[in-house]
């Protein structure tokens, strides 16, 4: 787990990332903001299956040392104004049901095209209560400042496409490395077609980075894995007809 600690004033501000991320410290009157650096390898698998089979691998479950694989259900719905003003500022904005209810709003920035897998963005978050109809009804910090330069504060929502699918996670460790393993299972659609999706992806909490690259190259050359050439947005975006990414 990374820690990040600032200080405001006389106000101690401290942020956790579960995942390997580079977190700038914010203090807000109302409510919290994070910005941080997201940094991922994505893999495709040729089926659901593959999966399947990686989540029962002997390696792998002995890297988790005991810890359980968890399993959750991710239902998310990305939005843009109708003038696409979010996509043409290079931004992906998303709403996803929590399990424990409210509303996880996430925003990703440019980080430039996916290279071998490995993809690194700028991500906002922030947890509504309800959702929200009109940009301008988001609460205020980073993510709302940010969308709001680049759309009419009072334009409508409109949804693009929906991502959903079940994820089980991973926990490995060894050594002095930490990685987060995530299988993702499920299907990206739009008003009238179907993505499916099957995909690995791994994120480094704590080691070496050459750590996550060696674990990626070990599974592709035992699964029939191939490094993921677009994100889950991406995706989406390709069933729309729009060859563009962030």
């Amino acid at each position: 787990m990374f820690l990040a600690a600032c200080w405001i004033g006389r106000h101690r501000v401290i942020r956790y990332a579960l995942k390997r991320r580079i977190v700038y410290c914010h203090l807000l009157q109302e409510i919290d903001s994070i910005m941080a650096i997201e940094e991922e390898i994505k893999l495709t698998a040729a089926s659901a299956l593959v999966l399947d089979t990686v989540a029962q691998d002997g390696a792998l479950l002995a890297k988790c040392q005991g810890t359980p694989i968890k399993t959750r259900h991710f239902l998310a719905t990305y939005y843009d104004t109708p003038e696409r003003h979010l996509l043409q500022n290079h931004l992906a904005f998303r709403m996803r049901q929590e399990q424990g209810g409210g509303l996880r709003a996430n925003l990703k920035g440019t980080g430039g095209p996916m290279v071998a897998g490995l993809a690194q963005r700028q991500e906002w978050e922030e947890m509504l209560s309800t959702p929200i109809a009109h940009w301008e009804e988001l609460p205020a910090g980073e993510m709302r400042e940010r969308i709001l330069a680049a759309v009419d504060p009072q334009a409508a929502l409109v949804p693009l496409f929906v991502t959903d699918f079940q994820r089980r996670v991973l926990l490995l460790q060894w050594e002095e490395n930490r990685v987060e393993m995530a299988l993702d299972q499920g299907e990206i659609r739009t008003d009238t077609q179907i993505h499916p999706l099957a995909e690995v992806e791994l994120e480094r909490l704590a080691g070496q980075g050459e750590a996550i690259r060696a674990l990626a190259d070990d599974l592709m050359q035992r699964y029939p894995l191939t490094y993921s050439q677009r994100s889950k947005f991406g995706l989406g975006l390709a069933l729309l007809g729009l060859d563009a990414e962030i």
